[in-house]
């Protein structure tokens, strides 16, 4: 059986997005090999994470990957219509970009 899905990532400059036809049975981590991604220069390290929390769970505080906004370990078996995603760290702290917009908003 051939599943249709997609995989996405967005760094700061630029968007990857890239559908994919595989086979029944693929995981999450192989429709990102198959997809290229992980050629982007933005992406050097995460191959590696990768490799080192294949079987962990999802609960890590820094976890990169899921589909559809939902956290999916790495070895998740993909079905038909997935969207793979690939999350970068956040640059600022919420709550410190919420303060840094409420000093602008009162200055103006």
């Amino acid at each position: 059986m051939v599943l249709n899905i997609s995989v996405s990532y967005a760094s700061q400059t630029r968007q990857f997005y890239k559908t994919l036809q595989v086979g029944s049975g693929t995981t999450l981590y192989q429709a990102i090999q198959l997809s290229g991604v992980l050629q982007e220069a933005s992406l050097q390290n995460f191959e590696n994470w990768c490799q080192q929390n294949y079987n962990h769970d999802t609960n890590h505080k820094a976890w990169y990957v899921g589909i559809y906004s939902q956290k999916k370990r790495l070895d998740t078996v993909l079905v038909d219509g997935d969207r793979v995603e690939i999350y970068r760290p956040l640059t600022i702290d919420p709550m410190a970009r919420r303060k840094v917009k409420s000093k602008n908003n009162k200055s103006t």
